[in-house]
């Protein structure tokens, strides 16, 4: 039981580093510029997708 738990907790902390490292990737390169007086588009870091797939955020979010 404790397994699945732990199988759990890692899925779900992986799957956030793959957001935090997306939304960090598309600010790094300029993705989601504006003409705001912040700068940024909030709605746009939540949809874009910098990079193909989901694991190379993982992958990215681990390594840097």
């Amino acid at each position: 039981m404790i397994m699945i738990v732990l199988i759990g907790i890692l899925a779900f902390v992986l799957w956030r580093l793959g957001d935090v490292e997306r939304e960090r990737y598309a600010l790094l390169v300029g993705m989601c510029r504006d003409k705001s007086p912040v700068g940024l588009d909030a709605n746009c870091l939540e949809t874009v997708e910098p990079r193909k797939n989901r694991l190379w955020d993982i992958f990215y979010g681990l390594v840097e």
